[in-house]
């Protein structure tokens, strides 16, 4: 006789907790204070965003340090099929963005009021522009163009940054 499975559907719901250990500190500032946090080696001076607990240079520990809001983007694309969690958002942007302050970049959403590929090319600048409703992770943030950052944290899900 030949094997035949059989099978019954079911539905598993796990419960889990992971931490950030080391980058803690990135999405608690982020969470509480709306401040972006980078780390910098403490013998070579080089900037780390998103931060390290250790530079990849010198193999030492690395020291946190606040950087601004703004930066440029480096390299970018547009999105035009995203997940269940971001299809509200379609079409939108991502891109590596240097902050101001950092020697390494950080790939994040960029988003427009009228997204072209001319308003996210390289070189570009980006402001961050913060949820009002923040769980301290990554999705929390993303970058907006320069000149439509006041439009954006005129709306009532967002706000900007502490200066």
């Amino acid at each position: 006789m030949e094997f035949k499975a059989h099978e019954i559907s079911d539905q598993i719901k796990i419960a889990y907790k992971y931490s950030f250990g080391g980058q803690s500190r990135f999405f608690l500032e982020l969470k509480d204070n709306k401040k972006l946090y980078g780390t910098k080696c403490t013998k070579c001076g080089y900037v780390w965003m998103p931060p390290r607990t250790h530079c990849s240079k010198c193999y030492v520990p690395t020291e946190w340090i606040p950087l601004k809001d703004t930066g440029t983007i480096m390299v970018s694309t547009i999105v035009w099929y995203g997940a269940a969690e971001f299809i509200k958002n379609v079409p939108y942007g991502v891109g590596y963005i240097k902050l101001d302050g950092a020697d390494t970049s950080i790939f994040q959403g960029i988003f427009s009021e009228n997204l072209v590929p001319s308003k996210i090319k390289q070189g570009s600048r980006v402001r961050a522009v913060f949820l009002k409703r923040r769980e301290g992770k990554a999705k929390d943030f993303f970058f907006v163009p320069e000149e439509e950052y006041v439009s954006w944290i005129n709306k009532p899900e967002y706000e900007g940054g502490l200066e």
